[in-house]
């Protein structure tokens, strides 16, 4: 019995390259969480509410997406 016929090479790399897009995904959006929130405070504090108001809404998306990678994740695991 060889090794290529005990490993499912299809199933192995779908979890290659699903862990590999959920790992580089989820931490690009809690980037993005931390650079809208402390870029949407400090122009606050300078008065820029323009910019502001858009690094928050960058911040809040970052954290909707890393919430929503949580939640995938334990649907995924529980399944």
């Amino acid at each position: 019995m060889s090794l290529a016929s005990i490993v499912d090479w299809d199933a192995l790399l779908t979890v290659v390259w699903a862990s590999l897009v959920a790992g580089v995904g989820a931490s690009a959006a809690y980037g993005l969480a931390i650079l809208g929130s402390t870029r949407a405070v400090d122009l606050g504090r300078d008065g820029r509410t323009g910019g502001a108001t858009v690094f928050g809404a960058v911040g809040a998306i970052g954290i909707a997406i890393v919430i929503a990678a949580i939640v995938v994740g334990l649907v995924v695991l529980t399944d």
